[in-house]
């Protein structure tokens, strides 16, 4: 399993309300929203920036449902898009990308 095809698949069924809101907030803040598929560890610290860190730990739950729904049980999906570190753990335990 591509890891990084399993990001972009979560992304997109967070639904365009959604990720419009983040993107607009994000380029708002000088960030670049599209920097997420390359580095998708950044992508919660923008969701944090943008709307809370509540709504950062919900959207991390919903990675994590998202990862079982397809039955992949990676024990470190909780922390694949809080840092650079999980996110390689995150690779690795999907046997690497």
């Amino acid at each position: 399993m591509d890891a990084y095809q399993l990001f972009r698949e979560f992304y997109t069924s967070l639904g365009m309300p959604l990720r419009a809101l983040i993107e607009f907030k994000a380029r708002r803040a000088g960030r670049n929203p599209g920097e997420v598929f390359q580095k998708p560890w950044l992508f919660l610290r923008y969701v944090e920036e943008a709307l809370g860190r509540h709504n950062a730990e919900l959207i991390s739950t919903l990675f994590v449902e998202f990862v079982r729904r397809r039955r992949i049980y990676a024990q470190s999906a909780a922390e694949a898009l809080w840092s650079e570190e999980g996110w390689r753990r995150f690779l690795q335990e999907l046997g690497g990308v």
